[in-house]
């Protein structure tokens, strides 16, 4: 895709490694999409819930959509001026070294360790079930800030699950263990530079307000070594935990997102196809690139205030699910904007969930026959929520959402991730009949898992609000927000506006990385060591914007519909537990 030919235009470069492909997208000083391209790669599924990948795989990828997005803008490398980069919270092994000199370390088992390709732990990966427990046991204080509970895809489990089931020579072959985002800047600038939000997020490194040299501030940042020692990676904390990404407790600090951490180097910049020494930024989660492109947005051409910001909610939909909102408070600090704190919930599985329950239907493949023979030819999808239209004026409905009025689901087919974490949650559906093997029944069952998803994310925001967050507007982004049903059923089943951006849905997250990159640039101009405050938010405010704003129906009937449904998948969900506790007598 390109959308301006400029040679003159000063440019940011944005990367975003999602699950199964890496995209690239150049914005102007303005914040105008330039061009974008994406490059897939391939995951492997050598046993149940293991998903491995390769980390040489992806960064060609990444080059592949580097080199062509420059020549869809028609814009030299010389004008790019800053580089930011996104990723899925992946856990990724490497020997140490340089990345001339570091090789990658085999996670899978499937090959005894030794398939050196398959360097990937997926963020989806649930081998680490037992560590996770293990974790949540020890009651550590730390594991308040992610609601006591360790979620096993995060990075800890995933450690410890590899130093219990490789030899210790393999174990030991490891020199650093990244999160994707972090192994990207690595790859990029030569050197070991984690940002605040991997590692705050994902490891459980403390790290709040940089407030100074006081002995308070410092008993407050860093690797936690007696939670290490505890859940059983003593060895790690031994050696000033720089197997972790690189960075241990001695003198080093963890960055802000966008804040300059160095240039690219003449072996990354000759194979992105770019400059030697052009800036590049600290980098973002993924969720965190689609909060960064959305949250700021201009409406009507007004920029909100920080203090509006925080009334809003980003949701990133895509292959999961993220909800992220800033506060003077929370979990996370500095993650996102240096002086804001960030609470997180999510769910497992989205995209994916509908993916599945869709091409495993026996009427898929007649739905994609007919797509394909629509005139213009649409998407499967496209296809279905047309059918949804078709089917309720058949059925003299004024709305769509009343074709699921026997039929319900929990979304939980990979575990639940918020508002539970728990990962023994399995999905469920009440209300099947012998039609449902139809077009008409794959097409009701499509709406019910859209249904179930935008019901669970009310799940989230109820928690969040009694949690005492104040939450006005969603801002969606991710390939759902390209979804005008998934869309207006979130809105109705919330009661919230949906917020549009204005890249597009599926653009956002890339352009977040696009703006860090902008910051990465604005920050090296300031020089090392100079204040990050407002340089990010200012970015957001400039270079995003909103297209469409998707009001919640009022009507009393659809708002009473939504209530009994929300009702019944609470019930199905404890249901769920009383059957799970009778099966263990």
């Amino acid at each position: 895709m390109s959308t301006a030919n400029n040679n003159s235009t000063k440019a940011f470069l944005g990367v975003d490694v999602g699950s199964g492909s890496s995209r690239a997208a150049l914005i102007s000083d303005s914040g105008k999409l330039l061009a974008i391209h994406s490059t897939p790669f391939s995951t492997s599924r050598p046993a149940p819930d293991y998903f491995e990948q390769s980390s040489d795989e992806i960064w060609a990828s990444i080059c592949t959509s580097v080199k062509a997005v420059l020549q869809l803008a028609k814009v030299n490398p010389s004008q790019v001026q800053g580089v930011g980069f996104d990723a899925t919270c992946s856990l990724v092994a490497y020997t140490a070294g340089t990345p001339e000199t570091a090789q990658p370390v085999s996670i899978s088992p499937s090959s005894n360790f030794e398939d050196h390709n398959r360097n990937i732990i997926m963020w989806c990966d649930h081998r680490a079930k037992e560590q996770a427990i293990r974790i949540t046991e020890t009651r550590h204080d730390i594991l308040k800030n992610i609601g006591g509970v360790m979620s096993l895809e995060m990075e800890l489990p995933k450690t410890l699950w590899l130093q219990d089931n490789m030899a210790k020579e393999q174990w030991n072959r490891i020199g650093r263990l990244f999160d994707l985002p972090d192994f990207l800047t690595w790859k990029a600038t030569g050197d070991y530079l984690p940002s605040r939000c991997s590692v705050i997020c994902k490891w459980c490194y403390k790290a709040g307000p940089e407030s100074g040299d006081s002995p308070s501030h410092h008993n407050n940042q860093g690797w936690p070594e007696d939670f290490l020692r505890q859940i059983g990676l003593g060895e790690i904390a031994d050696y000033d935990c720089q197997k972790l990404c690189g960075v241990g407790n001695e003198g080093q600090r963890v960055h802000f997102a966008g804040e300059h951490i160095g240039g690219l180097t003449v072996q990354s910049a000759q194979e992105l196809g770019l400059v030697a020494g052009t800036p590049v930024g600290g980098a973002v989660i993924d969720a965190y690139a689609g909060a960064i492109g959305t949250l700021g947005a201009r409406m009507n051409g007004i920029s909100p205030t920080v203090d509006e910001a925080r009334k809003r909610i980003s949701l990133i939909c895509g292959t999961s699910s993220c909800h992220l909102v800033m506060s003077i408070w929370g979990p996370f600090h500095g993650v996102m904007l240096p002086d804001m704190w960030v609470a997180e919930g999510g769910q497992s599985s989205t995209g994916q969930l509908i993916d599945y329950l869709t091409t495993s239907h026996p009427a898929y493949n007649e739905a994609v026959e007919r797509a394909r023979a629509s005139t213009p030819a649409v998407s499967v999808y496209e296809l279905l929520n047309q059918h949804l239209e078709t089917v309720a004026k058949k059925r003299s409905l004024n709305n769509i959402a009343y074709l699921t009025k026997r039929l319900h689901m929990t979304p939980d087919h990979h575990g639940n991730r918020a508002p539970f974490a728990d990962e023994t949650m399995r999905g469920s559906i009440s209300g099947l009949d012998l039609n449902s093997n139809t077009l008409d029944g794959l097409a009701i069952l499509y709406l019910a898992t859209i249904q179930a998803l935008a019901l669970g994310t009310r799940q989230i925001l109820d928690a969040l609000c009694a949690a005492g967050y104040t939450i006005e507007t969603i801002c969606i982004s991710g390939g759902l927000s390209l979804n005008r049903i998934f869309v207006k059923v979130l809105a109705d089943v919330t009661q919230f506006p949906v917020v549009l951006p204005g890249s597009g849905g599926d653009a956002a997250v890339v352009v977040g990385a696009a703006v860090c990159g902008a910051v990465a640039y604005k920050s090296s101009l300031a020089g090392a060591g100079s204040s990050m405050d407002g340089l990010l938010w200012e970015a957001m405010a400039h270079l995003t914007e909103a297209s469409d704003v998707i009001e919640a129906d009022q009507d009393p009937v659809l708002k009473r519909f939504y209530e009994n449904k929300f009702r019944i998948v609470v019930k199905m969900q404890k249901d769920q537990r009383e059957f799970n506790t009778i099966m263990e007598e």
